[in-house]
């Protein structure tokens, strides 16, 4: 008889990543504000202009956490086509010019009138999801015989996905949907050789998309060697340099940094990691790491106690999805990854990746509520069982 058997219970959501979430996206609004003000200043004459602003991301996003963390997880599998019909369909509308919003040569957005939607942003949470489902499929459906023909069609789709989003063009956030992809079909078992075959297949891809194209080429070398073009291409991860460098341990005060004024390119959005470290020391840019360390623990723990293969790769997916871009943007910051354009979650100013990330997190508190646990019954029996034994 089987004695360890589990039970799915319903619970309250996990409070511990929930702390976690409340504790960066307050500091965010915090160094939002100190990093914007003398800019939002200047350019809008209101030093609250950009705090204003995410304050009302803050609470649209916890709207839509609150609503998604109470809506059962596994209803998504139902829709995932039409997730994918949708994704396909904004990312197809930023690239054309009336209805796609241009900034700095890239068309990323869609001007909603009182803001504007950067899809991509949502329409991984969605591949997210679409995979999940065709990975979380029963074991007998993994048979090695069938397994390159399941896996073409997703393969394809993060493919057209990838090229969409590089249309517009955007490296980094493509390069993030492949990366949490590989951790998706990673965990799931998907076989190894098969991934080193498409990584070596891909090799001849990622040298035409970032050497043959001049301004990624730059970038490249602008992180190998900064100070060879200190002025131009090496001129934004020096300033963050000299921030981290200005900090120390305990940093100049909240409020007090130099390099935002004028010096440190998106102070309050990809580089605000720059300004935590010069405002907030050494101690400041840890805890904020810690804190990202602690939320990976906690969805490492959701993943595990999921009732179903499902809510355990969505969990993976989710938390790699937020992880994964935390961590290259605080590379980028320190000079250990080239320069990208791609924000910190919770914490860097932007509607689009904070409500994204806020319904990534509704999705994994609602996987914590249904947790798996031994039932009475069979504990109590393990322990008779036991005793007759002894």
């Amino acid at each position: 008889m089987e004695l360890n058997a589990y039970i799915e219970t319903k619970k309250n959501p996990d409070l511990l990543l929930l702390a976690i979430v409340f504790a960066l996206s307050g500091f965010g609004l915090a160094m939002c504000y100190s990093a914007s003000a003398v800019y939002a200043m200047s350019a809008f004459g209101d030093a609250f202009y950009f705090f204003k602003r995410q304050l009302v991301w803050f609470f649209a996003g916890l709207v839509i956490l609150l609503t998604v963390q109470a809506v059962d997880y596994r209803i998504y599998k139902r829709y995932t086509r039409a997730m994918l019909i949708a994704s396909f369909a904004l990312l197809l509308l930023v690239l054309f010019p009336k209805v796609g919003h241009h900034v700095k040569g890239a068309a990323r957005w869609i001007n909603l009138g009182f803001f504007s939607l950067q899809p991509s942003e949502f329409v991984k949470v969605f591949v997210i999801i679409y995979l999940v489902k065709i990975f979380s499929r029963d074991k007998d459906d993994n048979k090695a015989g069938n397994t390159v023909a399941r896996m073409f069609f997703p393969l394809l789709m993060v493919a057209a996905m990838f090229v969409l989003i590089m249309l517009q063009p955007d490296f980094s956030t493509a390069m993030e949907l492949l990366m949490v992809a590989a951790v998706i079909f990673f965990v799931s078992g998907f076989p190894l050789i098969y991934m080193i075959t498409l990584f070596i297949l891909s090799i001849p891809m990622f040298y035409l998309l970032i050497y043959q194209v001049d301004y990624r080429r730059e970038r490249i070398l602008a992180y190998l060697d900064p100070w060879k073009d200190r002025f131009g291409n090496g001129y934004h991860i020096i300033q963050s340099f000299i921030a981290f460098k200005k900090g120390g341990l305990l940093g100049l005060g909240m409020g007090f940094g130099e390099q935002k004024i004028r010096r440190l390119p998106e102070p309050h959005t990809d580089f605000i990691f720059a300004v935590i470290a010069e405002e907030m020391g050494l101690v400041g840019t840890a805890l904020i790491v810690l804190l990202f360390c602690f939320f990976f623990v906690r969805v490492a723990s959701i993943a595990l106690a999921a009732p179903d293969d499902f809510g355990c790769l969505l969990a993976v997916g989710l938390g790699a999805l937020i992880v994964v871009q935390a961590f290259i943007n605080i590379g980028v910051v320190t000079g250990s990854l080239p320069t990208t354009g791609i924000p910190l979650p919770f914490l860097s100013y932007g509607g689009s990746s904070f409500l994204s990330s806020m319904l990534a997190v509704g999705i994994l508190l609602n996987i914590s509520r249904y947790r798996t646990e031994k039932t009475a019954k069979n504990a109590a029996k393990n322990t008779t069982a036991q005793e007759v034994l002894i």
